[in-house]
């Protein structure tokens, strides 16, 4: 069977949820100028009676990455501030969308960045390049583009190679979900249009079934001993 990804629309973020990308804070971890985010993760759950993905949202935590599937910043505990936003009409679409097994409860992140390109700013998409996130299933989704080419997203063979897919999200919302085990991902870099000021705004998600979550005081410990080695 070929390895799952899938292109689909979600349903929109209201004004106000809007707004909140150009209001996000600035991301001192992407060795540049162009990222702005914030971040936080919740257990979902299926309820059968209403046919829909619930969300709990789990205390905060730093976002931490093993240095396996991230050689630029794996194993650093990032700060990051939490979301201002309530994403579950999106995440319950996307859970459904994917088909994620209703029979568990599910582990995921969401993270809500701005990527910005400019006279002064260089719009790297993923600083990181080709990679896979560690993760069961992940999904970019994209709710805004201005005055920019570029942003294109790929998906290739793990250990990288030529993509095999291609797609540049337009905001409807579109989304990109993909089996995170079975492929890698990046996306091109931006460019503007006019040589002025322009942006990507973008929600980045991961999945992981609740028994093989990537959260907590074990994880972070384990991913940063790993890192130290």
């Amino acid at each position: 069977m070929d390895p799952f990804y899938r292109v689909m629309d979600l349903p929109p973020l209201d004004n106000e949820a809007m707004e909140e990308f150009g209001k996000l804070p600035f991301d001192p971890y992407t060795g540049g100028r162009q990222r702005h985010r914030r971040f936080s993760q919740y257990r979902i759950s299926y309820q059968p009676d209403t046919m829909g993905w619930t969300m709990e949202l789990l205390p905060h935590r730093p976002f931490l990455q093993p240095k396996a599937v991230n050689q630029l910043v794996g194993g650093v505990q990032r700060e990051l501030e939490p979301l201002r936003i309530d994403p579950t009409p999106q995440i319950d679409a996307a859970a459904k969308g994917i088909g994620l097994d209703p029979a568990h409860d599910w582990h995921v992140n969401v993270h809500q960045c701005r990527v910005s390109v400019g006279p002064d700013i260089e719009g790297v998409s993923v600083p990181e390049g080709p990679h896979r996130d560690g993760h069961d299933y992940a999904m970019l989704v994209v709710f805004g583009r201005h005055n920019i080419k570029g942003g294109e997203n790929q998906l290739m063979p793990t250990n990288g190679g030529e993509p095999f897919f291609r797609v540049t999200l337009q905001p409807n919302p579109q989304a990109l979900a993909f089996d995170d085990t079975q492929m890698w991902h990046t996306a091109t870099d931006l460019e503007s249009l006019d040589g002025g000021p322009g942006h990507r705004d973008l929600w980045i998600v991961v999945f992981n079934r609740w028994d093989r979550r990537k959260y907590g005081e074990e994880f972070e410990r384990a991913a940063v001993a790993k890192a130290a080695q």
